[in-house]
C-alpha cells in the first residue's frame, strides 16, 4: 500500500510539473509576439480588452446589478483598470464575475511589462543597462547567423517600452536572432529564476553608468551562482568592471565561472599604442 500510495504521489508531481512547463510555455510564447514588434502591443491589447469587456458586461447585465447594458460595460471596464472598483459589489455571482474580470486585467498588464518565465535553451542573456549594449546585441546577431533559433534575452530595471525603442532605433536588423525583453531587477534571484539560467549559453553582465556600479554586478553574481533552481553546472559569465580595486572581490564572487572585462583599462592601452603605432588604429577597425 505505501508503494502504491508513493508512486501515486510522484505521478501526481510529474503532472503539476508538465502544467506548470506547459502554462510557463504559453505565456513565454505569448509574450515573444510582442517581443518581434512593439507597434502592436497597445492594439493587440486593445483589442483583448474590448473582447473581454464586451463579454462580462454581457454577464453583469444577466446579473441584473446594473439597470441598463450602458452600465454594464462602465461597470466591466472600471474593473479591468482598478480592480478596487469591485469592493462593493455585492452577491456571490457578481463577485465571482468581478474576480474574473480583475484576473485579466492583471494578466494583461503583467505581459504588457514583461514578467513571465523565459522559456528558452542556448540563449545569451544580457543583464543590466549601458550604451554598450547596442554593440554586444549586433556582434551576437552577427555570431548567431549560423544557429538555429538563436535568442537574446534581456533583464534590465528600464521600461520595456522605452528598451524596446532604443534597441530598434539602434539594431537595424536582428535577422534570425528573437531579442526577448524583460522588465526587473538583475540582483534578485526571483527576477533571475525567470530566466532559464541552467539553459543560457551565455550571461553578459553589464556595468551600469550609475555611481559604484561593480558592487551592482558583484552582487548580481553572488545572486546567479546561489540560485535555488541551479543545476550541476558550471555558468558562463563574462562581466564588465570599472574600477580595478574592485577586480579582486569580483573574482572571488565568480570563482571559476566568470570572467571580467576591466573596459576602461583596455580602452585606454588601446589609445595610447594607437598613438604610438599610427597604423594599429586601422588593424582593430578591421579585426572588429
Amino acid at each position: 500500500m505505501q508503494m502504491i500510495s508513493t508512486n501515486s504521489n510522484t505521478s501526481s508531481s510529474n503532472n503539476n510539473n508538465i502544467l506548470k512547463y506547459i502554462c510557463s510555455y504559453i505565456k513565454h510564447k505569448f509574450n515573444n509576439l510582442f517581443a518581434h514588434c512593439l507597434i502592436f502591443i497597445i492594439p493587440l491589447l486593445t483589442i483583448i480588452s474590448v473582447f473581454i469587456i464586451l463579454i462580462f458586461s454581457v454577464i453583469y447585465y444577466s446579473t441584473e446589478e446594473t439597470d441598463n447594458y450602458e452600465d454594464a460595460l462602465w461597470q466591466t471596464f472600471t474593473r479591468i483598470l482598478d480592480p478596487c472598483a469591485a469592493a462593493d459589489d455585492e452577491g456571490l455571482k457578481n463577485r465571482i464575475t468581478s474576480g474574473i474580470v480583475i484576473l485579466c486585467g492583471l494578466v494583461i498588464v503583467v505581459i504588457l511589462i514583461g514578467r513571465t518565465t523565459v522559456v528558452e535553451k542556448n540563449h545569451t542573456i544580457i543583464l543590466g543597462w549601458s550604451p554598450k549594449i547596442f554593440d554586444i546585441i549586433n556582434e551576437l546577431i552577427i555570431a548567431n547567423e549560423n544557429q538555429r533559433n538563436p535568442s537574446i534575452v534581456i533583464l534590465t530595471s528600464k521600461d520595456n517600452s522605452e528598451v524596446q525603442y532604443m534597441i530598434k532605433d539602434k539594431v537595424n536588423n536582428s535577422r534570425n536572432t528573437r531579442i526577448i525583453y524583460r522588465n526587473g531587477d538583475p540582483m534578485s534571484i526571483n527576477n533571475l529564476k525567470k530566466l532559464s539560467l541552467n539553459q543560457a549559453r551565455s550571461i553578459i553582465i553589464l556595468a551600469s553608468e550609475i555611481n559604484n556600479p561593480d558592487v551592482r554586478v558583484i552582487k548580481t553574481i553572488l545572486a546567479i551562482r546561489n540560485s535555488p533552481r541551479r543545476n550541476n553546472i558550471n555558468f558562463h559569465i563574462v562581466a564588465e568592471i570599472k574600477e580595478r580595486i574592485n577586480l579582486e572581490a569580483a573574482m572571488i564572487a565568480g570563482g571559476d565561472e566568470a570572467l571580467f572585462v576591466y573596459a576602461d583599462e583596455i580602452i585606454a592601452r588601446i589609445t595610447a599604442q594607437s598613438c604610438r603605432q599610427s597604423s594599429l588604429s586601422v588593424i582593430l577597425t578591421i579585426l572588429l
